[in-house]
């Protein structure tokens, strides 16, 4: 089966080459984080408990890994439909969806292990510069520097650790796709069995009630808050709710990715009703291009959604809940911690959105020949491009913002609930959908317009 796996990754390198880039960046977080734990290890043992700068590496590797077994998802369904041909030849060769699924997690091993490796490389000078930025933001002159040094140890768990997280989320994730067209061999995208359809709608209703009676017990004053104001120290009450905002976060996320494939094409159906569809081809073309592409639809977005929405809860909670000093404290606590908790997922969300882009497009080629058949030009189909990329970031947008709706509010209670002041404003909402806005923006009409680029010269060569 090795054998196998290693023929096959080198037969269809090219279709996960565009990945390799989500591993590179993650090796480098993952890399930046080990380097400073072993190096910390290695040359300050001694160091007490409160000393020890360690706590600043472990939190982005761990939430940086989630973050990757996610978002690796929307990857793998990808090449897996580029390469559908190729799996369905397996499968009429007798191969089951087990040992498809080991294929899969077999050649994403690989690539991890290999995007981990040049990821490492970049990470060792810049454990030095993170430890460095982080002591001098917060003020902590006691902790101590660490110096550069390269640790064996760190590179090789740096490369273990991607290995086996890239190998078992290719593997689970590709087996679901698999098992599911194991009646269809001729299709990979076939809708999910009665069982799973069961288990996702209920996985949606545990979400949306934990939802609801988390967002319920944000909004009235506890025990332990009214136990802190009849001292009157608002800002302990105020942190009584720390958890409960915690937890509206993370089910939010996980309800947004379930219902993603549905409510996304229905936002769009909705607010793309004021653009000149009617009247403009590349408008039009552009809509159902992104109606159509539902797989890509949701992997852009979701994780968009989830960094949007962490990065606004934490700021909520670093600058307006826990917020008990001084001004230029609580700014440097809040960016503190949005570096060290958010910082890696960002990075490797954003990775992954370039990585899906890149690969969405090169897939697109044959839609790119049809829409030069019926006569666009170079400049309609990259005018198409950016429409698209229009259509995405304005549906992100909406939801980004509806999304930090009730989160603002819910913050804007507690802040009165436990009489302190006022420090969230409604335009909040909008802050970081968006900045995220402007990126994938950016980023989905680039590299589709450098596609079309591409397309118009070697369609040239060929003539």
């Amino acid at each position: 089966m090795l054998r196998i796996i290693w023929l096959q990754f080198k037969h269809s390198w090219k279709s996960w080459f565009a990945a390799l880039f989500l591993f590179i960046v993650t090796g480098f977080l993952t890399g930046t984080c080990l380097n400073g734990i072993f190096t910390i290890a290695d040359h300050f043992s001694h160091l007490s408990r409160m000393e020890n700068p360690s706590d600043i590496f472990y939190y982005p590797m761990i939430f940086g890994v989630i973050t990757l077994f996610i978002v690796s998802s929307g990857v793998i369904k990808l090449v897996i439909n580029s390469m559908s041909k190729e799996y369905t030849l397996w499968t009429i060769l007798g191969a089951n969806p087990n040992q498809l699924a080991i294929l899969i997690g077999g050649q994403l091993a690989l690539l991890g292990a290999i995007g981990a490796f040049i990821g490492f490389i970049f990470a060792v000078p810049f454990t030095v510069a993170l430890d460095t930025w982080v002591t001098n933001l917060t003020g902590f002159v006691h902790m101590p520097i660490i110096p550069l040094e390269f640790s064996i140890p760190a590179c090789f768990w740096t490369v273990a650790f991607i290995f086996t997280i890239s190998g078992m989320a290719g593997y689970l994730h590709s087996h679901k796709l698999f098992v599911n067209s194991q009646t269809d061999i001729l299709n990979f995208k076939k809708r999910r069995s009665k069982f799973q359809s069961i288990t996702h709608l209920l996985l949606i209703l545990i979400s949306a009630l934990g939802l609801i009676v988390s967002y319920g017990n944000s909004l009235i004053v506890t025990s332990q808050a009214q136990h802190y104001l009849a001292l009157g120290n608002s800002h302990e009450a105020g942190k009584t709710y720390t958890q409960s905002l915690m937890i509206i976060m993370l089910l939010s996320i996980i309800l947004f990715a379930l219902v993603a494939q549905l409510i996304l094409p229905k936002i769009i159906k909705f607010w793309t009703q004021i653009l000149p569809r009617q009247t403009s081809a590349t408008v039009n073309t552009a809509y159902w291009n992104t109606m159509f592409d539902k797989n890509y639809l949701s992997s852009l977005i979701a994780p968009l959604f989830g960094g949007s929405f962490l990065l606004t809860g934490i700021t909520y909670i670093t600058s307006g809940i826990t917020n008990g000093g001084t001004n230029q404290e609580a700014t440097a606590n809040s960016i503190a911690s949005l570096v060290i908790y958010l910082g890696a997922p960002l990075l490797i969300i954003l990775a992954n959105v370039l990585v899906i882009t890149v690969i969405v497009s090169k897939q697109q080629r044959i839609n790119l020949n049809q829409l030069f058949l019926l006569g666009f030009t170079s400049t309609n189909a990259i005018v198409e491009r950016i429409m698209e990329a229009v259509i995405y970031a304005v549906t992100f947008f909406i939801c980004g913002v509806i999304g930090n709706l009730p989160l603002y509010l819910t913050v804007y209670r507690i802040e009165v609930i436990t009489h302190k002041p006022i420090t969230v404003s409604w335009l909040s909402t909008m802050a970081w959908p968006a900045g995220l806005f402007g990126i994938i923006l950016i980023f989905v009409a680039a590299v589709g317009g450098w596609h079309v680029l591409r397309f118009e010269k070697s369609a040239e060569k060929q003539m």
